[in-house]
């Protein structure tokens, strides 16, 4: 007697033991599905040691940390620059400051414009704050607007018919706090649509897209999930005909579903897009084992009775079933090479599902059989002389094959050639969903939504230092005419600007460290309330944040502007060189990691 044969037999014998065994195993791990949590944090795809979390640690030590919401207001056509469209755009921005934790509202009405007038130096807002607006305000803001070079993109449309409206958010640490001014800004939005149906509102930012994203993982989880397990059932009854074997089946899916969710609720394990269809992968698994034994089974059934087709089956399948299982979870344990926990703990609770639905299967099918004590098996679609024709015509041409499959095998080889990286948010989603369409929409219009920053520190202890800003405007200018970025603000732009507007000539930097200061000093005081450079200089006046927004397809495209960006400044400014952060090239290069991890990944899959 084989091995096989020993323990076959031994699971038919104490068949009640272990399934009561499973039952309170699968029960106790049902009680941790109350306790999962999802997060909306994209930062929750990276591990604490790397390197690109560690430099958004940094950015957040330094500046203000803070979520966006970037809004783009298309009135009806040609009437952009009407008094009563300007009228709605103030209003929209007073709605925005009313916005739970927001922290600053950014819109075309609270701009500012600096001139000088004899021996003074003007700042005015585009648009007067209050009361009703004429059509000279108009005009006034219209060529005011043409006069800011950072406004095209950011603030207004490259042909003027829409308006952009950015809101920076402190959020608190928590899911609540997100949910709460998503609510608050649908509300806005529904306010806004019914008020003024002549405009387009569309809106998007970072946590709104996690926001998007869990929900749209909750919907999977709730439907995707169940709509398979009905439809694994139904090609069941259709394939082979027995209503047992498609009920058993479904119970050994249901127990590896439970054991998924219920050891990452147990082990705190914190669900993300990436990791809550999970279960989808251990019911599709878990299927294709019962239905080798239920094949098994039906074979059996015409030479043996019932019972004995029953031992036969889990004899014919325990190594192979085993086996099976045990290299897919090893496979999955493998995702423990990437560097996303989210990744790696998709692996982890999927290896934990297949082995308790392994013991599912060798342990309920056997014992769902039972009920079932028909003499022969039922006559299914697919017929033994089916197949029996496919085998004969592939072993009488067997040279066409011989040579067909190495040439698909160089086929797929040039196709993994040309795989490449790209991790963007925006691109997780279906165009048909409302966020990428409006993210779509926005990145049209006006400046796109990916972004690199670097963080500059002075040698000399001060950002005001005339060597050190010529550093930075000189980096600026080199990385405002690479390709794909649409804008570059620096502290350099704002100094150019006041100096020019000080002394009436050209826009250039100041030539001393005090007047950079006084003219910053300056600068500061004339912002609207509300408005500070937290964001550009940290508060030792020892750092400064440049910001490039970009356009582009991939991320193949941010990584590599950000390589040449780091190897510029290396080989030209090399007292200042520093390196890209920002959530987009974090999200470029982790995908890059992640695949390099992966092939060693395949690598152990392969050994074992």
């Amino acid at each position: 007697m084989t091995a096989s044969q020993r323990i076959a037999r031994a699971i038919l014998r104490h068949n009640r033991l272990f399934l009561l065994v499973l039952a309170l195993l699968v029960a106790g791990l049902a009680t941790g599905i109350p306790r999962l949590q999802f997060s909306t944090d994209n930062r929750a795809f990276f591990s604490r040691d790397n390197p690109e979390y560690r430099d958004l640690l940094a950015l957040d030590a330094a500046y203000n940390s803070t979520d966006g919401l970037l809004f783009l207001l298309t009135p009806p056509e040609g009437a952009a620059f009407d008094p009563g469209i300007l009228s709605a755009l103030r209003d929209f921005t007073d709605d925005g400051w009313q916005v739970p934790y927001v922290l600053r509202v950014d819109s075309p009405v609270n701009l500012t414009l600096s001139r000088s007038e004899g021996d003074e130096i003007l700042i005015e807002p585009l648009l007067p704050d209050t009361g009703p607006l004429a059509l000279a305000d108009a005009t006034r803001f219209r060529e005011g607007l043409a006069d800011l070079d950072e406004a095209e993109g950011r603030f207004v449309s490259a042909d003027g018919d829409a308006f952009g409206m950015s809101l920076q958010l402190v959020l608190p640490g928590t899911e609540a706090g997100r949910d709460e001014a998503a609510a608050h800004v649908d509300a806005m939005l529904g306010g806004w649509r019914a008020a003024h149906p002549g405009w387009s509102f569309r809106v998007t930012g970072g946590f709104l897209g996690g926001l998007a994203l869990e929900r749209i993982a909750i919907q999977d989880l709730t439907w995707l999930v169940p709509l398979a397990a009905l439809m694994v059932v139904a090609v069941l009854l259709f394939m082979m005909r027995t209503i047992v074997g498609a009920i058993t089946t479904l119970v050994v899916a249901i127990c590896g579903t439970v054991a998924t969710l219920g050891i990452a609720g147990w082990t705190g394990i914190v669900l993300t897009a990436g990791t809550a269809i999970s279960p989808l992968s251990v019911l599709v698994l878990l299927t294709a084992s019962c239905i080798h034994v239920l094949l098994s089974w039906m074979r059996a059934l015409d030479s043996d009775g019932p019972d004995r087709a029953i031992e036969t089956a889990l004899e014919e399948n325990l190594g192979a079933v085993t086996v099976t299982n045990l290299t897919t979870a090893i496979g999955f344990l493998c995702l423990n090479f990437s560097q996303a926990p989210p990744l790696r703990d998709m692996g982890n609770i999927i290896a934990f599902g297949l082995l308790v639905g392994l013991a599912a299967t060798l342990v309920v099918v056997p014992a769902g059989l039972r009920f079932d004590r028909r003499a022969h098996a039922a006559r299914i679609p697919i017929t033994p002389a089916m197949m029996q024709g496919i085998a004969t015509a592939i072993l009488t041409r067997w040279k066409l094959w011989l040579w067909l499959f190495p040439v698909a095998v160089l086929v797929a080889i040039t196709g993994i050639l040309r795989i490449g990286y790209d991790d963007s948010i925006f691109r997780y989603f279906a165009p048909r969903t409302e966020f990428r369409q409006s993210a779509d929409a926005i990145q049209d219009k006006l400046s796109g939504l990916d972004s690199l920053q670097f963080s500059f520190k002075a040698p000399d202890g001060s950002v005001f230092d005339p060597a050190f800003l010529a550093s930075v405007d000189r980096f600026a200018e080199w990385l405002a005419a690479q390709p794909g970025v649409v804008s570059v603000t620096s502290i350099a732009d704002i100094l150019k600007r006041m100096n020019g507007a000080m002394t009436g000539e050209d826009a250039a930097l100041p030539d001393s460290r005090e007047a950079g200061a006084q003219l910053m000093m300056l600068y500061e005081f004339s912002l609207p309330p509300g408005h500070d450079l937290t964001s550009t200089i940290d508060v030792s006046r020892t750092q400064t944040r440049l910001i490039a927004g970009l356009r582009v397809a991939s991320s193949n495209e941010t990584r590599d502007l950000a390589d040449r960006a780091e190897a510029w400044l290396a080989a030209n400014e090399p007292a200042i060189a520093s390196r890209a952060s920002g959530v987009s090239i974090a999200f470029a290069r982790l995908s890059q990691q992640n695949n390099r991890q992966m092939l060693m990944g395949l690598a152990v899959v392969l050994a074992a």
